[in-house]
């Protein structure tokens, strides 16, 4: 029951990916028609909440340097702290936070960074090329953020740019399922036809009338 029941979900997967495409094109359209800023900056505080929230029961669990452990506990906080900000202003005030959302965005992203690089320094922590890479980018686009200002709106075109790549890429996905579903489904169509076609025909049994003609051969020969 559950492999037939997760091979119909894979089978109609093109579906859902279609329809998560149709919304992506829906949010892009949206953000480019509408005034949009307060909406960015709400997803924005969304983004940091989830990623605070997920990194804070594994990393008390894992992380054995209570200094480490507490450092990176008060940078979770305060980044819970930062999405509640985002997200509530983006409910109750009437403006959006303006360049106050840049400065707040790249206290987040640059307190990441050498948090990280202290704890590795530290040697309670082990990284690896994509963690560095990644924590050198929330230093460096934290550094321009302060240096020239930023506000949601210059996120704007960048979402749009991405809802745009991602919704192309499921439509993409999508057609190409579709086009296996299809094929799937001809082919069991031609198969069924072809197991009709080759069951031979049944043979009639001899009737009582033909058996006594057999008899009466036997008699005369």
């Amino acid at each position: 029951m559950g492999n037939k029941f997760m091979t119909a979900v894979h089978m109609y997967s093109w579906f859902v990916k279609l329809v998560g495409a149709a919304l992506l094109f829906g949010l892009a359209i949206t953000l480019i028609i509408v005034d949009a800023t307060q909406l960015i900056e709400a997803f924005v505080g969304l983004v940091i909440a989830i990623y605070a929230m997920v990194r804070l029961v594994p990393f008390i669990q894992t992380q054995r340097s209570d200094l480490i452990k507490t450092i990176n506990i008060v940078e979770i906080l305060l980044n819970i702290l930062v999405a509640i900000v985002f997200i509530g202003a983006a409910f109750t005030m009437e403006e959006s936070l303006g360049a106050l959302f840049g400065y707040m965005l790249a206290g987040v992203l640059i307190a990441r960074g050498m948090i990280h690089f202290y704890g590795i320094s530290y040697g309670a922590e082990k990284g690896d090329h994509l963690s560095y890479f990644f924590h050198i980018a929330t230093l460096i686009i934290g550094a321009i953020i302060v240096a020239r200002g930023f506000a949601a709106t210059d996120l704007l075109y960048l979402l749009v740019f991405l809802a745009f790549l991602a919704g192309g890429y499921y439509t993409f996905d999508g057609f190409s399922g579709y086009s296996r579903f299809r094929r799937h489904k001809q082919l069991g169509t031609t198969k069924e036809k072809s197991a009709e076609e080759e069951i031979p025909k049944g043979i009639d049994a001899p009737s009582k009338r033909d058996e006594e003609k057999e008899r009466e051969r036997d008699i005369v020969s």
